[in-house]
């Protein structure tokens, strides 16, 4: 096929429903993935003769958005084991992976997903420590668990849909520890949508008969090794837990992941949790959104509105649940001693961003500091530097977007040649 007039980075829900949009409104996309097939982080694919995981009512809804991307035929193309590394002032993307190459879209959707938070504590780099993610990851594409005693710790309902999934393969984890007080808000709980309590229930009957225990009100204030073995010590309330095991998941909410949108000639637009961090529920229908809005930009139609009543819904879903799990995120940072690594990439600590003094610039942050000059620009460090400074890391983010988006080998600059003419 000609090449593609709209690019959509991420195979996922919110991706292939846009590409679906665009589809149906006559437009052709080309939507390309790091992953080795399509399916985002909810919808992990699993390898070659790897039974599925995940809940009947998740395994139909991606299940028939596949069928819906299968019925467009060739208006779109999907690449996995390919990267995005952004686009430049004059519309010109650049791709790498199995095949580097420049091509230059009418239009991009970053249908990146959400990236996950992980609040600072003194050895939350050692090995064995990931974020709850990574877990899941490993859970979905390999179907085993890890290995040894995990702990999961951090906040919100993540942990306990993760601890359920491993349960289900085998190794439930020794407890969860949540910061926040979650059975505390029974109330808000029961006025949560029909699909939220459904999945919530299964999850907690599960953990129920594996007796996985839930530590509320606690957070991990430290972590250390000693041989092959981690200990986590958890506090909170007056008391402390130390937890001796192999693995320990972190996981503090998630965020958007809109990183790549800089300023270009083309139109660029977000759609699923790169947009607004709402969930898979709504990611599947903010990508039928910014697909059909985009159309509409493109064909120079009225451009319908960014909310719909289903995403109102879902934003007051999510609204409700980061209520349920609210806890003082304030005291744990202040509480954050300046031996705490801040920024793993340069290996900065708590004890680094004050010796800058009171008030440094961004300029000072990064040169002397060298926070969010590493391989992932402050995509990670960036929220707590800001924090720890008393701002908002929303209004103020640490850095700017710079081409390429993530760090790559000259030969794949090379390899991509001159960039395809627009069609």
């Amino acid at each position: 096929m000609a090449e593609p007039r709209v690019l959509i980075v991420g195979a996922g829900l919110a991706g292939l429903a846009a590409a679906v949009g665009l589809a149906r409104a006559g437009f052709a996309s080309l939507v390309v993935d790091q992953a080795r097939a399509p399916g985002g982080a909810i919808h992990r694919q699993p390898l070659p003769g790897v039974a599925a995981h995940g809940l009947p009512a998740q395994r139909r809804r991606w299940q028939n958005l596949r069928a819906e991307v299968t019925a467009e035929g060739d208006r779109i193309e999907i690449l996995c084991n390919h990267r995005f590394a952004g686009i430049d002032a004059d519309g010109v993307a650049l791709l790498t992976g199995e095949r580097s190459r420049f091509i230059r879209p009418a239009a991009v959707i970053l249908a990146t997903g959400a990236t996950e938070r992980v609040v600072p504590v003194p050895g939350w780099t050692l090995p064995g420590v990931t974020t709850v993610g990574a877990i899941q990851t490993q859970l979905k594409t390999t179907g085993e668990p890890p290995a040894g005693r995990v702990l999961l710790a951090g906040s919100g309902p993540l942990l306990c849909a993760a601890a359920a999934e491993l349960a289900a393969a085998g190794n439930p984890p020794v407890a969860i520890v949540e910061a926040g007080r979650p059975f505390r808000h029974a109330a808000d709980a029961l006025a949560l949508p029909a699909g939220y309590l459904a999945e919530a229930s299964a999850h907690l009957a599960r953990l129920l008969l594996a007796r996985v225990p839930i530590r509320c009100g606690m957070h991990l204030s430290r972590i250390d090794r000693h041989g092959d073995t981690l200990v986590a010590r958890a506090e909170g309330g007056g008391r402390h837990l130390d937890f001796a095991v192999d693995r320990i998941g972190l996981h503090d909410g998630i965020r958007p992941n809109g990183y790549g949108a800089a300023g270009t000639t083309v139109p660029v637009a977000l759609a699923g949790d790169a947009r607004e961090a709402l969930g898979a529920r709504a990611a599947l229908e903010d990508g039928r959104r910014a697909g059909a809005a985009l159309a509409a930009r493109l064909a120079g139609r009225p451009v319908p509105p960014d909310m719909s009543p289903a995403l109102e819904r879902e934003r007051a879903a999510q609204q409700r649940l980061r209520r349920i799990h609210a806890h003082d995120l304030g005291a744990r940072l202040v509480a954050i001693g300046d031996d705490t690594v801040l920024c793993r990439c340069e290996n900065r600590t708590a004890g680094d961003l004050r010796a800058l003094g009171g008030d440094p610039t961004d300029r000072e942050l990064r040169l002397r500091g060298r926070f969010a000059m590493g391989r992932c620009q402050g995509r990670f460090c960036g929220e707590w530097v800001r924090r720890l400074q008393g701002d908002d890391p929303a209004d103020a983010p640490l850095g700017a977007v710079r081409l390429p988006v993530r760090p790559l080998p000259l030969a794949d600059l090379i390899d991509a040649g001159e960039p395809d003419e627009e069609n």
